[in-house]
């Protein structure tokens, strides 16, 4: 299939091809292409991502699993909206389980990976202030998951992943971090920093809770501004939306 390109950035040379048609789906969404209450099918997705049905009907398990999407029996899957409610649900399970394994962290971190937490900052602070956006952003969540794997419970980051990707992607597609916001989400990461050093549990779990709630809000204010979440009525009022390959 075409690899996603734009705003979302070009995913690695070794992502599985349904991962690839799962960012697909979501960049269109985010983009309008597809409307809340849109059905969608294997064959047209098929035939719009120029992929085989396997990783079509993987990608679209994943998203039914994350809430994107409903499946109708036989029939396909129904496209569920993003809306306001919807950004700020997934973001009270980032805040709950980022804030835990923050804390965690603090507990275990040895000084090794603290060096390391301190060196991507730094390194984040460079891109951000250099007008990185998107890749300043996906470098963002790689930061994260340092931080993260620090706290030594996979599950967590395993669920922490799948129901933040679609937020990520909206994120993203509004084009990543914006200039009015670099020395404010780098005053952020630098508090999560210093909690790490040191090594203060209370501290690492409170300055991520300010971090997320902080960055759900500057995304929904991006939304509205950009009138990203859909109007009344905006669904597909059709049982069956085809769709033009690309």
């Amino acid at each position: 299939m075409k690899a996603p390109t734009g705003p979302a950035g070009i995913p690695p040379l070794n992502e599985p091809v349904y991962l690839r048609v799962k960012r697909a789906i979501l960049a269109d969404l985010v983009a309008g292409a597809f409307l809340p209450g849109m059905h969608l099918t294997i064959d047209t997705l098929t035939s719009r991502y120029g992929v085989s049905h396997m990783p079509i009907r993987e990608a679209l398990r994943q998203l039914e699993g994350e809430g994107i999407l409903i499946s109708l029996a036989h029939r396909g899957f129904k496209i569920e909206s993003v809306t306001e409610d919807y950004i700020r649900n997934i973001y009270d399970i980032r805040v709950g389980i980022e804030s835990l394994l923050a804390h965690r962290a603090a507990e275990l971190a040895t000084d090794d990976d603290i060096r390391d937490i301190r060196e991507m900052h730094e390194a984040l602070c460079v891109m951000i202030r250099s007008g990185g956006g998107v890749p300043a952003a996906l470098e963002n969540v790689k930061f994260h998951k340092r931080l993260y794997s620090i706290a030594r419970n996979p599950e967590a980051e395993l669920i922490l992943e799948g129901r933040t990707r679609v937020v990520r992607t909206v994120g993203d597609g509004l084009g990543g971090y914006t200039p009015e916001v670099f020395e404010i989400v780098i005053a952020e990461h630098e508090k999560m920093v210093e909690a790490m050093e040191r090594k203060d549990p209370k501290a690492a779990r409170d300055a991520v809770f300010d971090h997320v709630t902080a960055a759900r809000d500057r995304l929904l204010r991006k939304m509205a501004l950009s009138h990203r979440f859909p109007p009344d009525g905006a669904t597909a009022d059709t049982t069956e939306t085809k769709l033009a390959s690309g």
